[in-house]
């Protein structure tokens, strides 16, 4: 149920390359080859357009010790996407006039310490100051049990309170979970009936719904982790304890189907979807990139290319949801490991294979042709991105660089140790220490300035 930075952030250090091959072979190429062995848990992939399924394809093993293949059609546990729709419940509520986002959480758990202060706007975003629960060290061991939720409760309110409402932001699932007792409390239904009856059933999301310990569906993905000896069966949750906060399966094609719906204004309406798509205002007037279960934010700081999206995790799994809706594409990933994929990198590099001409930035900096091939041999080396390497290295009078699995590109000098890449708006300049040895870099891309450090 957590949130990667990355996610926040997304397409920051994704650089997109220009294809020649159809975007469905190099998909499939890409995909299969970050899949090292067959019998390996794996993912399924979607991309859509304008509600066209223009991708879907599965990779390695729901069950190991069954083989038995993940299909397009596979289950997953979704993790924090389902806070989605627990924001989106309630919206619907509030459209309805049974509660608003301003109530205060005394509305609904009247002994709540500082409750007054807190109201649904905080949880919904994150900005409430409570402890999340996941936090707690004891709780991998009692995940395996289901939920008293009564106990659970009193320990998320016995917990001293991380700051005051509304002056952070940290990402909080004990507010969703509270969510997701709220929907039952107001509609009278249970939370996984009101979301069937509202949303699965009338949008044909026939594959998604609450995930229950003891009811598991026969042909839904086992969870794995990776050890030193290769993938095991991960802890087993039982998903009573996520909640509104992580508890849904689903599959890549209802997570489609939920997409198309709620950007085609079926689930909710137009001043809805607006308080879920904005980003929260803190109260020193500074803004997070977080709105109402969707995470806001533009891909290579494109104002006319909104990106909203949002990522799960759990022992065992990962999700990644995402919706570019002005182009009107939908990247789904769904992964059966909760290791050895990064399920936001992955959707930024099929975005980029579906959307090159679009999404590639202009280069706005002129090529300093005094520079071409000097100094070169200094900056060949490895850099620390922290969840990848960037690999820098030279042919003649061209230097390249390299950022994890992607595609080797060409960089180009404007300054003295600084240069740029043509196809996305991202610079380097490297960085000299007292004896003019290169000893870091820095790393400029979308507004945002990272230091990284040469690795020896």
């Amino acid at each position: 149920m957590k949130i990667a930075h990355a996610a926040i952030a997304l397409f920051l250090f994704v650089l997109l390359p220009l294809y020649a091959a159809t975007p469905e072979k190099e998909a499939d190429t890409y995909l299969s080859g970050l899949l090292k062995k067959k019998s390996h848990p794996g993912f399924s992939i979607l991309v859509s357009c304008d509600g066209k399924v223009l991708f879907n394809r599965s990779y390695g093993m729901a069950d190991k010790k069954a083989k038995r293949p993940n299909k397009t059609d596979t289950p997953f546990r979704v993790g924090s996407i389902t806070k989605q729709f627990t924001a989106a419940a309630i919206l619907l509520l509030q459209e309805r006039r049974k509660l608003e986002v301003t109530d205060s959480l005394t509305n609904y758990f009247p002994e709540w310490p500082n409750g007054n202060n807190i109201t649904l706007h905080h949880l919904l975003t994150h900005t409430s100051g409570l402890y999340s629960y996941t936090s707690h060290p004891s709780f991998a061991v009692q995940v395996r049990k289901q939920v008293d939720m009564t106990s659970l409760i009193k320990s998320i309110q016995e917990k001293k309170v991380h700051f005051a409402p509304g002056e952070e932001m940290d990402y909080c699932n004990s507010g969703y979970l509270l969510l997701g007792l709220i929907v039952e409390m107001v509609s009278g239904k249970s939370y996984g009936e009101f979301l069937r009856a509202e949303f699965f059933e009338p949008l044909g999301m026939i594959q998604t719904g609450l995930h229950q310990k003891g009811k598991e569906l026969k042909d839904e993905s086992l969870g794995y982790s990776k050890g030193l000896l290769g993938y095991k069966l991960a802890n087993n949750w039982d998903m009573s304890w996520a909640g509104g906060a992580g508890a849904l399966y689903s599959t890549t094609g209802d997570l489609h189907l939920w997409n198309e719906a709620v950007f085609g204004g079926k689930v909710l309406n137009k001043e809805s979807l607006k308080a879920a798509f904005s980003k929260v205002k803190l109260a020193d007037e500074s803004i997070e990139g977080y709105g109402y279960g969707w995470v806001i934010g533009n891909v290579n700081g494109k104002p006319d290319m909104p990106v909203i999206s949002h990522g799960g995790g759990l022992e065992g799994f990962q999700s990644f949801l995402l919706r570019l809706p002005n182009q009107k594409y939908t990247i789904v990933a769904l992964a059966n490991s909760d290791s050895g994929y990064d399920l936001e990198s992955m959707a930024a590099y099929l975005a980029g294979l579906w959307l090159e001409k679009v999404m590639a930035s202009k280069n706005t900096h002129p090529v300093n042709e005094n520079l071409i091939g000097k100094k070169y041999d200094d900056y060949v080396g490895r850099y620390d991105y922290g969840e990848a390497v960037l690999v820098v290295t030279r042919k003649n009078d061209q230097l390249f660089a390299k950022l994890g699995k992607q595609q080797r590109f060409e960089i180009f000098p404007i300054t003295p140790d600084e240069f740029f890449w043509k196809i996305v708006e991202a610079r380097v300049k490297f960085k000299r220490d007292a004896n003019g040895n290169v000893h870091h870099a820095i790393h400029q891309q979308n507004g945002n300035t990272i230091k990284v450090p040469r690795l020896k």
